[in-house]
């Protein structure tokens, strides 16, 4: 431990841990079936403006008419209210990964995510900009669409959601998720979020270009399987190039 800290702080090692630790797991476990379940969008207030029809582009005059025109804006915005504030120990690792370097992956780019606030740019790892910014997109959702393909991932929350909701179809899948009849029911919702970190953490290494995935967890807590037992650990160093190491491998690669 003391020679991968050592390598962060003099900067011969650069870390990364993804924002699943945060967003998803951040949330105490016996409060993410909850958390989630009561995710609602809410619309804000509608705005309107009047443009006069002189200050229009030509090819919006084209358009409209001889009229002025009238823009109407409407925000539509995911909350979680039952979410609480990170743990006090989960912070300060923030501010300790943050004192080594090391940095925040985004996570897989999904409808109504929530994310970590960083204007200054300081906890992120930036994704580039234009072609860069699309290109990192469109490989975070190939290998997350692939992995939930496999059953495992973000489709093993999913898919309990949905069996869950069976009764109400309306309904959507996250919205049961709180609906857990026995023990053994709400082991594997929570077992499942964890798999859902897991997958979108995958992806989003893919996606940034990470030499290495270090990790020891190899599936075993997961009652069915996991996107880090072994034999998806093989398909996705086949597939995308994915290394993986212990953080003993690690330290004895250190120089």
């Amino acid at each position: 431990m003391k020679k991968v800290h050592s390598a962060l702080a003099n900067g011969k090692l650069k870390g990364f841990y993804s924002e699943t630790m945060l967003t998803i797991e951040g949330i105490m476990r016996r409060d993410r079936a909850d958390v989630f379940a009561a995710t609602q969008t809410v619309m804000h207030p509608e705005t309107s403006q009047i443009t006069d029809y002189a200050d229009l582009p030509n090819v919006i005059q084209e358009k409209v008419g001889s009229g002025d025109l009238e823009t109407i804006a409407m925000e539509f915005r995911v909350e979680q209210p039952r979410r609480k504030p990170l743990h006090p120990e989960v912070l300060e690792r923030v501010k300790a990964a943050k004192t080594l370097g090391v940095k925040v992956l985004k996570g897989v780019p999904r409808i109504g995510a929530y994310h970590l606030t960083d204007h200054a740019g300081e906890y992120y790892l930036g994704r580039g900009e234009g072609d860069d910014l699309k290109a990192w997109i469109d490989k975070a959702h190939e290998v997350a669409r692939a992995i939930e393909a496999r059953g495992i991932g973000f489709a093993q929350v999913k898919a309990l959601g949905r069996n869950m909701s069976a009764s109400d179809p309306a309904s959507a899948w996250f919205q049961s998720l709180d609906q857990a009849t026995d023990v053994h029911q709400e082991r594997s919702v929570e077992r499942a979020f964890s798999e859902w970190a897991d997958g979108d953490s995958v992806a989003v290494h893919v996606a940034y270009g990470i030499d290495v995935f270090c990790s020891a967890d190899v599936g075993n807590s997961n009652a069915t399987n996991s996107v880090l037992d072994p034999i998806h650990r093989s398909w996705l160093t086949e597939t995308y190039g994915v290394r993986f190491m212990t953080f003993e491998d690690l330290a004895d690669n250190l120089p």
